[in-house]
């Protein structure tokens, strides 16, 4: 066997008039490409956008050399692999057409060698303009195709097969690249080449059974030693291969495996599989666990829950869309990055979004290195789509591909058809269109099918959301499965309306803010400080986006200053809709097992749901997400006039026994009053610590706050919680004027530490450094007198401290209203 890799530089041109032919990455894209060249402006800066769609309006040819020897050339198959080919086109080799490409989601992968020659070769992957592909197959339509209006800029993008927000969305640039992705080479074999690898696990009381199944796909008749390796057993399986797809299988037997859990409930143990025939080898790696996902009928309705050793886990997550916009800016460091800060906020689950992209693998090994829980959606959004064979046999092979290579990472919970695609079928039949129910179901029934088959190990959940695997489409109750809620951002409800719902899984909701003030200070290029100026508003997708931060600041906060501070107070806003809804659902258990808002992560700046920028800054809702996802939390609720609930949530295996103190203080520090609870609460359990009507603590709900201080612990770890409660609107409090002194020290080891200390209660306080990113221990938190916080960040690049210091901005609630 002898392989080729193809990755490098390549030529890049189109059809475009006085174009000329520029360096090219691969992997890598045409806006990259054009970006790197100096021929188009940074598409995130400013209004660039409109100035960048023309690429899409032209044929793009991806060119490159190679030279090949008579070694190579003599062994009996070459095939070429490209990883996902952006979308619509054809590969030549030596100008002879070898394949022809409509996926981006399907691996291209075809034998070659009659088209290979001795000396150099010229290889060329000519991608079509996509809009011609969508008119083409919108010609073949009996009946228009719905789709939802999430500011798509590409009519009728739901037609073809790459990622949808590349078209635009209500948080997303519309950059509608193409390119080459992934893994691209050519190899060679004898007869056969390893198409999957699969595995299955079986787990009984201290020992675990690993089927593992090789797919070799053989041009001939031929005698083949397949090794497997795993666990340090070492096998050589002797086969006979048929003309065709054939399957080898054997078992490995582990005893007391090492068990992988997710982040928070245990290690995440990996072992090595190899298995290699014909002078090729796959290595996985891959994680023992026991994992089910369960959705069944019970006293509150329809549950769904996973199930992890045993386990009932409760899912702490965010959404997860495409890193960027531009594919080629996909790298391990900045999956890396975003996933490393995911698990430093307690999370132990993403929900990779259905209007992006199946991600690269660098995101699914360290997914199953941290311990992050996927729930995988199919990559299908917001649309109807076509249900002509053709498309169903292309859908098909995809899923088959897609799940076939993802199956093995132990950190996939969950196949999810679709995102919200099934809505529209109650639109339908409100207007009576059984057309179009009986075209999603067909859609929809085919995506099972593939899925089932290609991995019948998971449970498979058939669009989001959804009341359970065989409930009809478009259902979206709080009772049964999974449900999305948007009562608060797009239905304008006030934030306590979280409290009138009891889901049993919320895999989408969510409240918008501003990007991070540094990021706002590049793209703007320091040129504007006002929110309504045009770019601003160019960089807010969703529809009276601004108006619907503005007015909620008027339901619940006095106006702030200056521009900074509106970006400040945007962010504590969003911050507190997400820390209500969270705290509250976790004191459901076991009604409620699942929290996954809505996003974690931005593809360019812009004003959004996400709690990571699109630089990778910690917004508020982040630091807010690390406190109400941790393993114990302490929270106080008021949703009957005049009561208080005190709860406590633990996902703890062991009981934990300690005391909860709740103090009432003056806005000017003073304290008010006290109340000591003694709390056991038992493994992985919620529990009402106390219910009391307020004035049992509280004299004015207008001039004091409550304090809650929570201290538990187990046999072997001592778990601390600290959490605050305004009790009426913040705009009616009258908050002290609070001034915070600093004192920066260090580096040690590459940490600085930041000290706060207060004369007067300060709220939301916010520490950043202008021009410097910067990651801290924590933030956005109540600071109060005699009661100093040392923080411990650190920075990029190499600052002085004095640089530090003269860039320190530290803000609170009460320092950015307008008094």
């Amino acid at each position: 066997m002898a392989k080729l890799d193809l990755a490098g530089l390549w030529s890049l041109s189109c059809d475009k008039p006085g174009f000329h032919a520029i360096p090219a990455q691969v992997p890598g894209d045409n806006y990259s490409a054009l970006l790197d060249a100096g021929l188009i402006p940074d598409p995130n800066i400013g209004m660039n956008e409109k100035n960048v769609q023309w690429p899409r309006d032209y044929r793009w040819t991806w060119r490159r050399t190679f030279e090949l020897d008579g070694t190579f050339l003599a062994q009996g198959r070459i095939w070429l692999n490209i990883d996902s080919f952006d979308t619509v086109g054809e590969v030549r080799i030596n100008s002879q057409a070898v394949a022809v490409n409509e996926d981006m989601f399907l691996r291209l992968r075809c034998d070659v060698k009659p088209f290979l020659k001795k000396g150099i070769n010229v290889i060329e992957a000519i991608i079509s303009r996509p809009e011609e592909y969508i008119d083409r197959e919108k010609a073949k339509l009996t009946l228009p195709i719905t789709r939802s209006y999430f500011d798509r800029k590409v009519d009728g993008h739901n037609l073809i097969r790459k990622v949808q927000c590349q078209g635009g969305w209500d948080w997303g640039i519309c950059l509608y690249v193409s390119g080459l992705y992934g893994n691209i080479y050519l190899e060679g074999a004898t007869v056969a080449r390893l198409e999957h690898i699969c595995t299955v696990q079986k787990h009984t009381a201290g020992r675990c059974l690993l089927s593992v199944d090789a797919e070799l796909d053989s041009i001939a008749e031929a005698e083949l030693p397949v090794s497997f390796s795993f666990n340090g057993e070492n096998r050589i399986v002797p086969v006979r291969l048929s003309h065709g797809l054939n399957v080898v299988t054997t078992e490995f037997e582990v005893e007391n495996p090492r068990l992988w859990y997710p982040a928070g409930y245990g290690k995440q143990e990996l072992y090595e599989l190899r298995v290699a025939a014909d002078g090729s080898a796959v290595t996985k790696r891959i994680a023992l666990r026991d994992l089910k996902g369960v959705s069944e009928e019970d006293e509150y309705g329809r549950s769904l829950k996973i199930r992890v050793n045993g386990i009932d886990i409760f899912v702490k997550g965010a959404n997860w869309i495409p890193l960027d916009s531009r594919p080629q800016t996909y790298t391990r460091d900045r999956y890396s990055k975003l996933l490393s800060a995911a698990v430093a906020a307690n999370m132990n689950c993403l929900r990779v979004w259905g209007g992006g992209l199946y991600e690269f693998d660098d995101f699914y090994d360290l997914c199953d290195e941290k311990g992050l829980l996927i729930w995988q959606d199919c990559m299908f959004a917001c649309s109807l789509y076509r249900t002509d064979e053709p498309f169903l046999d292309l859908i098909s092979r995809e899923i088959e591909y897609q799940v076939k290579r993802l199956r093995d990472h132990g950190s996939i919970a969950l196949w999810c058809g679709d995102n919200e695609c099934g809505d529209l079928v109650p639109r339908a039949l409100a207007d009576g269109d059984l057309n179009r129910v009986l075209w999603y179901d067909r859609f929809n029934q085919t995506v099972g099918k593939a899925v089932r088959k290609a991995d019948p190990t998971r449970l498979f959940w058939p669009t989001s959301p959804c009341d359970g695997p065989d409930a009809p489409p478009g259902r979206n109750t709080a009772s049964r499965g999974d449900m999305h809620n948007w009562s608060v951002w797009h239905g304008g409800k006030g934030f306590d309306a979280y409290y009138d719902l009891k889901p049993r899984f919320c895999s989408e909701f969510g409240f918008q803010s501003f990007p991070a003030q540094n990021t706002v200070d590049w793209f703007t290029e320091g040129k504007t400080r006002n929110v309504t100026s045009p770019v601003m508003e160019f960089h807010q997708r969703n529809p009276a986006g601004n108006s619907k931060i503005v007015e909620m600041f008027t339901r619940c906060f006095r106006f702030p200053e200056t521009f900074e501070d509106f970006i400040y107070l945007s962010q504590v806003q969003q911050a507190i809709a997400i820390k209500i809804g969270v705290e509250y659902w976790r004191t459901l258990k076991p009604l409620c097992m699942g929290t996954i808002y809505w996003q974690l992560n931005d593809n360019w700046p812009v004003a959004s749901w996400s709690s990571l920028d699109c630089f990778g800054n910690w917004k508020q809702l982040h630091y807010h997400a690390k406190r109400f996802f941790a393993p114990v939390i302490g929270t106080v609720i008021h949703r009957a006039e005049g009561v208080l609930e005190l709860w406590v949530s633990s996902d703890v295996g062991e009981t934990l026994t300690g005391i909860l103190q709740l103090s009432a203080f003056t806005f000017s520090g003073a304290p008010a009053g006290k109340m000591e609870i003694p709390v056991e609460i038992g493994p992985y359990e919620a529990a009402e610590a106390e219910r009391f009507p307020i004035n049992r603590l509280v004299t004015s709900i207008e001039h004091e706050f409550l304090y809650l201080e929570l201290e538990l612990h187990g046999s072997q770890k001592q778990y601390s919680y600290r959490n605050e409660t305004f009790l009426t609107e913040y705009k009616k409090c009258e908050l002290a004027q609070a001034h915070i002194s600093s004192e920066i020290s260090g580096p040690e080891n590459g940490v600085w530490q930041l000290r706060l200390a207060t004369d007067h209660p300060a709220f939301y306080v916010f520490a950043e450094f202008q021009g410097i990113q910067a990651v801290f221990s924590d933030n956005s938190f109540t600071l109060l007198p005699g009661r100093p916080i040392t923080l411990t960040f650190q920075v990029e690049g190499t600052p002085s401290r004095s640089d530090l210091k003269e860039k320190l901005i530290i803000r609170h609630l009460q320092s950015c209203y307008a008094d």
